[in-house]
């Protein structure tokens, strides 16, 4: 019985001690779902803070961004502002030089020296907070050689802009010279230039009117003038690194470059302009062998042009040796305009410059019967110095001299015609002025020096071997044919031949029908009328360079050139080689740019009508703030 309810007592206590647990878990239970029921609000501050955040970072960056871009803004505004200064400067020595129509070099550092000036202010409206000055103009300095005559003056202009707080300084040299633009190119005209067929040219070439280029050359033979052969394009590459050989095309616009395209049967050549190219890159690629970055923009207004007459007339002046600046102006005023036979009247009764005679050669005298050996020895040497004198009448010339009526220089009579170095390109270089034609012809193997500067008023024909250290002015025509025109010098000091013609230059029978590497010709030639210039029968290789002032068109194809056979058609040539291949065939036309010319011949080229303003890079430099602008003064 006791057992009985000592187990019946322990079951009630294991149940209520069950009913406790289940009683303890349920408060545990409801006291964890009480705590959870905050979690959600942690999570939403957190969730805020995190949104917050990034939208202060945000908010920061556009902010920083707007200040930034108004930095920067300021920054553009202040720099453009300083390069319309220099702009502004470089058009106020432009339109203080521009109206000065005949420049010379010597009095041109006094017109200079009176271009400087302080404090210019420039236009601007970008608003009160802006300010833009050319702080300075001023004649820096000259490169001038006694020895090889170059002439260089430099202008250095400071421009400074503040725009809101942000300034900037911007400076840069203005180069100024006198050399006639014809003579920085290799190939071009102040009217049209055809390129016919597959020329190269190494160096810059200058249109200015427009640029007409195909892959069909033309030619005549045995009278026949409508010939023509379909070839490959023109090449234009650089030579060197002178800014003048880079192989670049100055046109007037892109609409100015026009291109036929034949196919190898001749068919074809509709007129296309480059403007009007779906593809300008390649097509400039296809015609000229250039990239399209390689052609340039130069209006014809600022094109330095000479006049052949005014330079002939102020180098006649010098050749006179005036005694000073007011005298030799006067006389360019008198000479200015006189017609061929007023000028030779001039020449012999007036200028004052001595006459070389030229005399028929002594005869050698021969012994007399009562003679002696003794005494006709004397008489043979004289005879050999009179002759030797003869042959050397115009060599080492030392100061200016005229030749009335026409002058032979065949190498027989004449050895030649040479000025001794301070004569030829001294300080005041002189002349020999031949009034009536110029001919030097040479037929022996050997070459005729000519280092001269030399006025001639007829015709000139160059012909045979001829070394020229020379810078010719023509009134007449000028013929080159049949010549290997070579530079006069040793090694590569060798000079060349400036020739400048009033009348057109025939360069004819080249190396005709041969098909072996030419000699190049060491010249440059401009003539003020239109020229014509082949590659095709004959080979031509020029290094120098050509310019005309009216139309210049060049024929040439590749490769191999003969005649025909009395079997095959008489009127055609026979082209041994194909025209259209990769790598292309030899050319046979080649014009290599020479810049030389301006050291070499300096002292002789022509005056012209206006400087030349080259400006360069500009640089950027930091001063401190400036607050000079309000006492300045215009």
């Amino acid at each position: 019985m006791w057992i009985a309810n000592s187990a019946s007592k322990g079951k009630a206590k294991l149940l209520k001690l069950k009913a406790l647990s289940r009683e303890g878990e349920n408060r545990a239970r409801g006291q964890q779902f009480r705590s959870e029921s905050g979690s959600a609000l942690v999570l939403v501050m957190f969730i805020v803070l995190l949104l917050t955040i990034l939208g202060m970072g945000v908010l920061s960056a556009t902010v920083g961004g707007a200040v930034r871009t108004e930095t920067r803004e300021n920054d553009v505004q202040s720099l453009h502002l300083a390069q319309k200064g220099l702009d502004e400067a470089t058009a106020y020595i432009q339109a203080k030089l521009s109206p000065i129509t005949d420049i010379n070099p010597d009095k041109l550092e006094h017109v200079l020296n009176g271009l400087d000036q302080k404090g210019l202010n420039v236009s601007t409206e970008l608003g009160v907070n802006s300010s833009g000055i050319i702080d300075y103009i001023e004649y820096k300095d000259k490169k001038f050689d006694d020895i090889k005559q170059t002439r260089q003056y430099y202008i250095d202009v400071e421009a400074s802009a503040l725009v809101n707080g942000v300034q900037r300084t911007l400076q840069q040299r203005i180069t100024i010279d006198t050399y006639p633009d014809f003579l920085k190119y290799a190939f071009g005209s102040e009217q049209n230039v055809y390129l016919n067929g597959a020329p190269v040219v190494k160096g810059n070439i200058y249109a200015g009117n427009k640029l007409i280029i195909s892959n069909r050359a033309e030619y005549k033979y045995l009278g026949d003038s409508g010939l023509k052969k379909p070839t490959m394009f023109p090449q234009i590459q650089p030579n060197g690194m002178d800014a003048a050989n880079l192989g670049e095309v100055f046109v007037q616009s892109l609409k100015d470059i026009e291109y036929h395209v034949f196919d190898p049967s001749g068919n074809g050549g509709e007129a296309k302009r480059l403007a009007d190219s779906s593809d300008m890159k390649q097509t400039v690629q296809d015609i000229m062998g250039i990239d399209l970055d390689k052609i340039k923009i130069k209006e014809q207004k600022k094109f330095v042009q000479i006049n052949v007459e005014e330079s002939f007339i102020d180098k006649l002046v010098e050749s006179t040796s005036p005694s000073n600046d007011n005298a030799a102006d006067a006389l360019r005023g008198r000479l200015s305009g006189k017609n061929p036979s007023e000028l030779t009247q001039w020449l012999q009764t007036g200028s004052l410059i001595e006459a070389k005679t030229v005399n028929p050669p002594p005869e050698k005298p021969a012994q007399g019967e009562e003679e002696s050996d003794q005494d006709y020895l004397v008489r043979l040497e004289q005879y050999d110095n009179e002759l030797r004198a003869y042959h050397e009448s115009f060599m080492g010339l030392n100061q200016s001299y005229r030749v009335d009526g026409n002058l032979t220089i065949e190498g027989n009579d004449f050895y030649g015609l040479t000025f001794e170095e301070m004569a030829k390109r001294g300080a005041v270089p002189k002349w020999i002025v031949v009034d009536g034609n110029l001919n030097i012809i040479n037929n022996k193997a050997g070459f005729i020096p000519i280092k001269a500067n030399i006025l001639v008023t007829g015709d000139v024909k160059i012909k045979g071997n001829v070394s020229f250290d020379s810078t010719m002015f023509v009134l007449g025509s000028t013929t080159v044919e049949d010549a290997v025109i070579s530079g006069l010098g040793t090694g590569t000091d060798k000079k060349e031949l400036v020739l400048i013609s009033k009348g057109p230059v025939l360069v004819n029978r080249i190396d005709a029908f041969s098909n072996a590497d030419p000699d190049e010709m060491n010249a440059f030639f401009y003539t003020d009328a239109e020229a014509k210039l082949y590659g095709v029968g004959s080979i031509f290789w020029l290094k120098g360079g050509f310019f005309s002032k009216g139309d210049l068109t060049v024929n040439a194809v590749l490769g191999n050139t003969s005649e025909p056979s009395e079997a095959a058609l008489p009127s055609q040539l026979i082209f041994s080689e194909p025209q259209v291949t990769e790598p292309r065939a030899r050319e046979r036309f080649r014009v290599i740019y020479n810049y030389k010319v301006y050291t070499d011949q300096q002292s002789s080229l022509p005056r012209v009508r206006k400087v030349n303003i080259a400006v360069s890079p500009m640089r950027l430099v930091s001063i401190p703030p400036r607050s000079s602008h309000t006492d300045t003064t215009e």
